[in-house]
């Protein structure tokens, strides 16, 4: 169906000025598709600095300008499509359940979507909710209710595109019970993706110009999906975060992607002579600094940050006593903010252990209510919770490693949650650790203990490089931060105190 040899940029003969950025696409004809696509964004709605000092780039309201010139100069024939994860991800989007997202999705005129894993993550009463308000089909055909079997979405769509008749099926990743929270998918059942791709695409081959899979499978699995179901033209994914600047192919098959974030908006253009795919352009379209924001978006985000904002100011809860999460203790010593933070984690995911790093709180809250906006400035980060699994060996060389420089102050000095720890800063570091109870026990080395922790930790971060070989059991996507107004709202007044879980032998 396609011709290798003719895969090409986007010819010279026709220029497209998509603001400050020019992007050359071959000469518009009956039979072209240009497919605009977007995967992972994250709730990205506004620009970011991606380091420090670097000027802002990516954001929605920027895409949705590029879309805008891009329709604006005649291009024809164009689908706008997402492969998922887009309606979580940010407290603009977050505090209201992806509502946000959805409405500046509506107004850039999406033709489709596809779940993503994160997408669960605000349950199932409020998926259904964003699938009704949003103007465009949301796809996920391998995603059944468990009692009647039939998905909970629409399974594929038959579009037409000027002279062309498009099918597009989507199709969420089976890991999906382990990268949102299990709750999110309970009643649920993530059919194969390969066998509800081939039973869908033997149908709608014969009715369609062009067959587009929409998926949030992850790069790896949609290579596999090409070669099982040849009939696929294009597989547009998500899920890997995979930045694809020349479309692979597996056997017919294009695979694109566009990396995260909307730092870049994927372009791909199909050329199409007696029903075959004759040529093919690519690009990826910078979302950068000289893109300006669409201002219709830009309204649509202000207003929501307005709400934000105070939302911020209500009340969730309140504490009896001072929640210490001073700079210089929560890196050194046991506090009961230290205690509060690891607790919610543990609960949250149910494992035997939690544990957060110190350097991740922030500020101490007085006596007195606590707003939503007390929680996010003592947990600012955009931290989610993640189980995972390590042996007790592991666990003790964490622990080590958590009191190495003490009494220095040390970001990654951890706040735990089921564990007693006491330790000799006397010794040299890397034999502190005198005695460890998990859960009233002592430490077994050889045993497996499910450890809740942040992503930031369970990637490494602080230097707990022995989490990264771990295995991890759930990765929620929800925020920390999240979990703790949520934790607060059910307790109402706490009073939180320190319980001699971290002792130092002074």
């Amino acid at each position: 169906m396609l011709n290798k040899s003719r895969a090409k940029r986007f010819s010279l003969l026709a220029v497209i000025t998509i603001l400050l950025l020019s992007i050359s696409l071959a000469v518009q004809a009956a039979d072209t598709l240009v497919i605009l696509h977007t995967n992972d964004t994250h709730a990205r709605l506004e620009p970011f600095s991606p380091g420090q000092d670097a000027e802002p780039i990516g954001g929605m309201v920027r895409v949705a300008t590029l879309v805008d010139e891009l329709r604006g100069n005649g291009v024809e024939n164009v689908l706008l499509l997402d492969a998922g994860d887009a309606w979580h991800g940010t407290n603009v989007a977050n505090m209201f359940q992806g509502r946000s997202v959805v409405e500046i999705m509506n107004l850039m005129v999406y033709d489709a979507m596809t779940l993503g894993n994160h997408d669960f993550n605000y349950g199932q009463s409020a998926l259904k909710e964003r699938q009704e308000e949003a103007v465009f089909p949301v796809l996920a055909a391998n995603v059944l209710d468990e009692v009647t079997g039939e998905p909970i979405a629409f399974s594929a769509l038959i579009k037409p595109v000027g002279n062309l008749t498009v099918g597009l099926i989507g199709l969420v990743t089976p890991d999906t019970p382990f990268v949102t929270h299990p709750k999110n998918v309970e009643g649920l059942v993530i059919a194969d993706p390969i066998a509800r791709a081939k039973s869908l695409a033997g149908y709608m081959r014969p009715k369609v110009d062009v067959l587009i899979a929409l998926t949030h499978l992850g790069f790896d699995a949609d290579q596999v999906l090409a070669e099982a179901v040849p009939e696929i033209d294009v597989i547009v994914g998500g899920h890997s975060h995979t930045r694809i600047e020349e479309p692979v192919v597996v056997g017919n098959t294009l695979i694109v992607q566009a990396g995260e974030h909307a730092k870049e908006l994927g372009l791909l253009q199909l050329t199409l002579e007696d029903g075959r795919i004759t040529e093919v352009a690519r690009e990826l379209v910078p979302v950068g600094a000289d893109v300006a924001d669409s201002f219709q978006a830009a309204e649509i985000v202000q207003k929501w940050s307005t709400e934000l904002e105070a939302k911020l100011d209500q009340e969730v809860g309140a504490t009896a006593v001072l929640l210490d999460g001073e700079r210089g203790n929560v890196r050194t010593r046991e506090t009961n903010l230290g205690n509060l933070v690891a607790d919610v984690l543990r609960q949250a995911v149910g494992a035997d252990i939690g544990m957060n790093n110190g350097g991740g709180i922030r500020a101490s809250v007085e006596a007195g209510k606590i707003t939503l906006g007390d929680i996010y400035t003592v947990l600012p980060f955009d931290n989610t919770l993640v189980k995972i699994e390590v042996s007790g060996r592991d666990l003790l060389g964490a622990l080590e490693h958590s009191v190495r420089l003490y009494p220095e102050q040390n970001g990654g000095f951890l706040q735990v949650s089921g564990l007693e720890i006491m330790f000799d800063p006397s010794r040299e570091p890397g034999s502190r650790v005198m005695d460890v109870l998990v859960n009233g026990e002592a430490l077994d080395l050889d045993k497996q203990y499910t450890v809740a922790t942040n992503d930031f930790l369970a990637a490494g971060g602080d230097g707990y490089t022995t989490f990264t070989s771990a295995k991890v059991l759930v990765d929620t996507g929800e925020m920390l931060r999240d979990a703790m107004a949520n934790h607060m709202a059910a307790q109402g007044t706490i009073s939180p105190d320190i319980e001699g879980r971290i002792v130092a032998i002074e």
